[in-house]
């Protein structure tokens, strides 16, 4: 038997439900009842009733979790004080696609499951995080990753795909654009265009994306601010360039730009750090979850 099983066992005594309790302890279904059988067939007794109606904990699994209770709270301790009363830090930096994909409660509930690490949080629209990283005042970014020519020394980063979108041309919903079934390049020509601060990444993409397609735009406005940004486009003073999610999010219109281009929301650390179990352990449970969409 393992403090494993027994935690194991108590979580699904808990939710009554397998997947909700292998959901809850990040591991597969299979592989969560895999273990409560081989503690069964240890035990010699059944803990649960699996039923065509769910699931119902036994006689026996009743006294089994009751005094497994007192096990699981003593192994918290245990891991507490072992760690020295030492948490762990995790400093996250975080791009607007995150909360545009309703993604930013979930990673919180996936933290909630950690204790042991003290969350940073850094959201600024103007935040330059791949300095951040290589600096070490991030531990990771949740952001687009920049195309290739403006991410200097690209092999000391390692990034995971999580969410792949097409860029749309945002616009308001009362604008006679948004009716388009597509918007191409050329019609920026002249636009005004709502972007962030002067030399960020968003910045940097936005005048590479000009340069591949030989657009020269009007006049730009800028802000480290997603709601400024956004309030700017409202009011009728230019366009974005971003994701169907930003749209959605924002309650305003989206058309698709021809030729397609497609932004991420990517994973991203430095590689020597990719290792670290807190940050392999939530980049296992976001491309788990990113999956599932």
């Amino acid at each position: 038997m393992t403090i494993t099983q027994v935690l194991y066992a108590l979580a699904v005594e808990e939710r009554l439900n397998f997947s909700a309790a292998a959901k809850a302890l990040f591991v597969s279904q299979p592989a969560l009842s895999l273990q409560i059988k081989s503690l069964e067939t240890e035990l010699g007794y059944q803990l649960f009733e699996r039923t065509t109606h769910g699931v119902a904990v036994t006689k026996r699994g009743h006294e089994f979790c009751e005094a497994a209770r007192p096990l699981s709270a003593a192994w918290t301790e245990f891991q507490r004080r072992v760690r020295d009363g030492a948490s762990r830090t995790l400093r996250i930096g975080l791009g607007a696609r995150v909360y545009s994909n309703r993604l930013f409660r979930k990673i919180v509930r996936f933290l909630d499951k950690h204790p042991e690490l003290d969350v940073t949080f850094v959201t600024e629209a103007g935040h330059d995080f791949f300095a951040d990283l290589r600096s070490g005042s991030l531990d990771l970014a949740l952001d687009r990753l920049p195309p290739p020519s403006l991410l200097d020394n690209a092999d000391d980063f390692a990034s995971w795909t999580l969410i792949d979108e097409p860029q749309c041309i945002l616009l308001p919903i009362d604008d006679p654009r948004a009716a388009q079934k597509e918007f191409r390049f050329d019609e920026l020509h002249g636009c005004t265009v709502i972007t962030g601060l002067e030399n960020t990444m968003e910045d940097r993409t936005l005048k590479y994306l000009c340069r591949q397609h030989g657009l020269a735009l009007n006049r730009l406005y800028r802000s480290d601010s997603m709601k400024t940004n956004m309030d700017l486009l409202r009011s009728g003073k230019g366009v974005i360039i971003g994701p169907q999610s930003f749209a959605d999010y924002f309650g305003v219109a989206a058309v698709p730009l021809e030729p397609a281009v497609s932004a991420s929301l990517d994973f991203i650390c430095l590689d020597k750090n990719a290792a670290r179990p807190e940050i392999a352990t939530l980049r296992r449970y976001l491309q788990k979850l990113c999956a599932r969409r």
